[in-house]
């Protein structure tokens, strides 16, 4: 039961997300299936810590450089709600044509700004071959090794390769079938020379790669992986039209365990690492090194406590390595809603005194409901 449990959650989420089992099916007919699926998640934060301008903002004129941009005040915030479509059809008994689109709203309140285009790709799927697919999804680095760790249902993922690195957009990826219990999968992203000035670089396209291998043994999944993150090259004219590397460097390396100890906790560890950094004059406060990560998660049957521990090594010189923290639960009021609160510590200082660990710490509540 347990490795059911453990197996399942983890083969669904490397091709359709975490939201697949909520799927509702809309149209079966002909050996063709159309599911919709999506969330809506909303929220009330506060705490946290006030933050620099972004290079866009500081471009558009919205704040100088030197300014501090206040983020630490309460706020009602839209948590990555999401719809989406999700069709299939079974061409033969070991092919089957599959395509998915998704969209990210901001449901926080009424706005005409437009919505995020994410997940959206189409493929082939056979038992004995594996899968094929193109367009725009999660790298495999993320869907094999970091994923698993974001547990959380807003701040404190902390990783150098989300789902959007290197990914994203304009990619294609090969899985192998389920070896008995072992799978490799494959991804190139395109980076095209076009958009650049002629005359001004070689305007050459180029490809940036990933490549992850994953087992499931019992109880036991093991993972890891690389991801060239290739960066800009300005000489070269080729650049990101979506879903950017790592600015930290290129060359990144993760590897991690997790273990059911029982149908309700598992735990898992995880080492990040970015090989090759920019240039010390380009590394920023923010950029990471490595990091170690720590995850536990108990379901208690109407719901669940989780949390996670990350100890980040910054890029930058003379920056001090930093203890990243999260804790948080959630209560189910049925299978679709439930309601969660989560404490997050984005830098905490082991010096730090119980009455001041409050200073910097996020508080975040929210009410989720799945369709």
């Amino acid at each position: 039961m347990k490795k059911t449990l453990l197996a399942t959650a983890i083969a669904g989420a490397m091709v359709f997300g975490a939201t697949a089992a909520q799927a509702a099916t809309v149209y079966d007919q002909d050996g063709t299936q159309v599911d919709v699926y999506g969330r809506i998640n909303l929220g009330v934060t506060t705490g946290g810590t006030d933050r620099e301008p972004t290079s866009a903002e500081i471009a558009a004129g919205t704040y100088d450089a030197d300014d501090t941009v206040r983020a630490s005040g309460s706020e009602f915030v839209d948590v990555f709600s999401r719809f989406g479509f999700r069709a299939r059809h079974q061409v033969a008994p070991d092919l089957q044509a599959f395509a998915n689109m998704e969209f990210r709203p901001n449901l926080a309140r009424q706005n005409n700004s437009s919505m995020t285009i994410r997940n959206s790709f189409l493929g082939l799927r056979g038992d004995n071959w594996g899968m094929v697919r193109i367009g725009n999804f999660d790298g495999v680095l993320y869907q094999a090794v970091t994923s698993k760790f974001e547990i959380q249902e807003y701040e404190g993922f902390t990783s150098t390769s989300g789902g959007a690195v290197s990914a994203r957009g304009d990619s294609i990826q090969y899985s192998t079938p389920n070896l008995e219990g072992f799978q490799a999968h494959v991804q190139a992203k395109h980076l095209s020379g076009n958009r650049a000035v002629v005359g001004e670089g070689d305007n050459s396209s180029t490809v940036s790669w990933q490549a992850a291998v994953n087992y499931q043994w019992q109880d036991l999944y093991l993972a890891a992986g690389y991801n060239q993150s290739r960066q800009e090259e300005t000489e070269r004219g080729y650049r990101y039209l979506s879903g950017g590397p790592n600015d930290a460097g290129e060359d990144i390396w993760a590897a991690a365990a997790i273990y059911q100890f029982t149908p309700a906790f598992r735990a898992g560890l995880k080492y990040e690492d970015v090989t090759s950094l920019v240039d010390e004059d380009d590394r920023e406060f923010d950029h990471i090194d490595n990091m170690w990560t720590l995850m536990a998660v108990f379901d208690y049957g109407m719901g669940e406590v989780y949390g996670d521990y990350n100890r980040v090594r910054s890029a930058a010189e003379g920056v001090d390595s930093r203890n990243a923290w999260t804790l948080g639960a959630n209560y189910r009021f049925s299978r679709p809603m439930y309601v969660w609160a989560e404490v997050h510590d984005a830098d905490f200082d082991t010096d730090q005194a119980i009455s001041d660990i409050s200073d910097d710490v996020q508080f975040t509540v929210g009410l989720r409901y799945d369709f």
